[in-house]
């Protein structure tokens, strides 16, 4: 087993880009409870979109070739036959001569085959001078002009965002096969963690924190997240709760207990395990060194530091993507910007580094800001804006540097 045998980032970034995407089985979902889902199959059309041929914008419905000659100084006189708004069915046909007023996004009436606009017009009891000649197609929206019958609207693997609600819905599609989210579960460790009921804190004690961030970030990447609150540094009671989860979880996430400190019981229940395979145990990373991956069969276990900074600096470097790729989600590169910087920033060389930062406007331009406070300063993510994350190889970067930032 590799405890506290320290690899880079990059090593163990490419160790879990190795690992295949878990497969999950499909679910059928509403279309309002479809969002942010990934799609399981092709979905195809059962109707065209639009299913009659409509306006594009307010004017005269018109047979394209009674308008040709007309100008300013040759208006060319049709007779208005009807008022046709949104949602109403047109009620008589065109002939040679004639016009009816359609309303923006309104069906037209048949024979028609042009829209004039209204500013190319001018109403004059039941007649409609027109100014302007139009082509056969102008402004009219044909059958099936956003989506064709029999078409696939959405392809197998797609992440239903508002948009493709949008279409779907304009399909009449009610429901949607999906694939199930990866489940991961979460346990917060540690004696002198209490949860948020508590109104008194005693000496010693204090407030879990790393359960409730946790949670909404790993709730962020698309996976369904199952929390089971604190546990206690007992071993048995450890033991138990990961016996749990192993049985209906994916993906495990521990927060507290990966350094070498006797209180840690990680590695001890792990051992444990006959079939268990420790692939890391220590990153070169700050915050967040004695952090450990772990297979158990088909089952992913994360070990984090007990430090909220230093827990959530290593989720955002490297679990962050890792569940982002299992449930198909948008990798967190979608959520980043280069900005420069703004002042000279230090860092430990050996050690590849997560520096909380903050932007700042100055002299008219965007410039980032290292956040001071330590992995044990629970501010520090507070007052940052986001994260840049600097080569175990730097000591230094400049000011007017461009970084990229990941915001939070």
């Amino acid at each position: 087993m590799k405890f506290l045998k320290t690899i880079s980032v990059e090593e163990f970034k490419n160790i879990l880009n190795s690992i295949s995407k878990i497969v999950t089985d499909e679910e059928l979902v509403s279309l309002e409870d479809s969002f942010n889902r990934i799609i399981s199959r092709d979905l195809p059309s059962n109707i065209n979109v639009p299913h009659f041929r409509k306006s594009r914008m307010d004017g005269y419905a018109v047979i394209a070739e009674d308008t040709f000659g007309a100008e300013e100084d040759n208006l060319i006189e049709l007779e208005l036959i009807e008022t046709i708004q949104a949602g109403d069915i047109p009620q008589k046909e065109l002939n040679k001569g004639q016009c009816s007023y359609v309303a923006t996004g309104a069906a037209i009436p048949e024979n028609s085959n042009g829209i004039v606009m209204v500013e190319f017009s001018d109403k004059q009891e039941n007649n409609v001078l027109i100014s302007n000649a139009i082509t056969p197609g102008t402004h009219v929206i044909e059958i099936g002009h956003d989506v064709k019958k029999g078409d696939v609207i959405v392809k197998k693997n797609t992440l239903i965002d508002l948009a493709t609600i949008g279409i779907l819905a304009s399909c009449g599609i009610k429901e949607v096969s999906v694939y199930k989210k990866p489940i991961v579960s979460l346990i917060s460790t540690g004696n002198e963690l209490v949860s948020q009921d508590i109104k008194e804190l005693d000496i010693g004690k204090i407030y879990d924190i790393n359960s409730i961030v946790l949670k909404k970030a790993i709730e962020n990447t698309g996976v369904q997240v199952n929390f089971l609150g604190v546990v206690k540094d007992e071993y048995e009671d450890l033991k138990n709760s990961m016996d749990n989860v192993l049985e209906n979880s994916d993906i495990i996430i521990l927060s507290g207990g990966t350094s070498k400190g006797e209180g840690d019981l990680g590695p001890r229940v792990l051992e444990d395990y006959n079939d268990i395979e420790i692939l890391i145990h220590g990153v070169k990373i700050k915050p967040g060194k004695p952090m450990i991956f772990a297979k158990l069969k088909k089952k992913l276990l994360f070990i984090l530091p007990g430090y909220p900074t230093s827990a959530l600096s290593c989720f955002y470097v490297f679990i962050d993507n890792f569940l982002r790729k299992m449930s198909g989600y948008p990798l967190r590169e979608r959520f980043s910007k280069e900005i420069e910087v703004g002042e000279r920033i230090y860092s430990t060389v050996g050690r590849h580094e997560f520096k909380a930062v903050k932007i700042q406007e100055v002299d008219g331009k965007k410039r980032i800001f290292p956040i001071k406070t330590g992995s044990e300063a629970i501010s520090t993510m507070f007052y940052a804006d986001g994260y840049i994350e600097i080569d175990e190889l730097e000591s230094i970067i400049e000011r007017g540097d461009n970084r990229r930032v990941y915001f939070f």
